[in-house]
């Protein structure tokens, strides 16, 4: 009696090929130049400075008064504070093009990104002492009936999330600025 032919079955692919079939080569890794990272998040930390120069940086609610809301570009620091993000975002779009660029280039959008952060780093400590001055002088020694010691509690300060988005993109640009700068640095070393 004659036995039925099996098919042959293919290999799985975490198997090795057998002899009669080619091999496939491995898929190549990209070279690290090929992901600039780096120039990515110092690309999203210049548009979220901008965009969180925008955004509200302080709230301000009152019993009487009601909720008041500050953004960053109603005052002089918002539009300093979106030019810097600008600085990152035309550094990072003139890199992720593979431009060249002289050394001084890195070096300002590095100063801009730290400027960010020291912006941000500074408003949220100035909110904050403004209102902790606010609430001396409202609970004051002529506040005889405890009136304003009352008000004083109920008023609600708080940091808006444009500043806090502010003082982020300003760290992940700094960070990803130095490092850029030094990997550079370091490729200019050993050529």
């Amino acid at each position: 009696m004659a036995q039925p032919s099996i098919p042959p079955v293919p290999p799985s692919p975490n198997q090795p090929p057998s002899g009669d079939q080619p091999a496939e080569a491995p898929a190549a890794a990209a070279p690290a130049a090929a992901r600039p990272i780096r120039e990515w998040t110092v690309l999203g930390a210049g548009i979220a400075a901008v965009i969180g120069s925008f955004m509200p940086w302080g709230k301000v609610s009152a019993p009487i008064l009601g909720t008041v809301t500050v953004s960053g570009v109603d005052g002089s620091d918002g539009w300093i504070t979106a030019g810097l993000g600008l600085v990152l975002v035309v550094y990072a779009g003139m890199t992720l093009r593979r431009q060249r660029t002289h050394l001084a280039v890195p070096v300002l959008a590095v100063l801009a990104a730290l400027g960010l952060l020291g912006v941000g780093a500074w408003k949220i400590v100035d909110l904050q002492a403004t209102e902790a001055e606010m609430r001396a002088k409202m609970s004051g020694e002529d506040d005889v009936l405890g009136i304003g010691k009352a008000m004083s509690a109920a008023v609600q300060v708080s940091v808006g999330s444009g500043l806090w988005l502010l003082t982020f993109a300003g760290l992940a640009g700094s960070v990803a600025m130095v490092l850029i700068i030094v990997s550079r640095y370091r490729g200019r070393d050993s050529s």
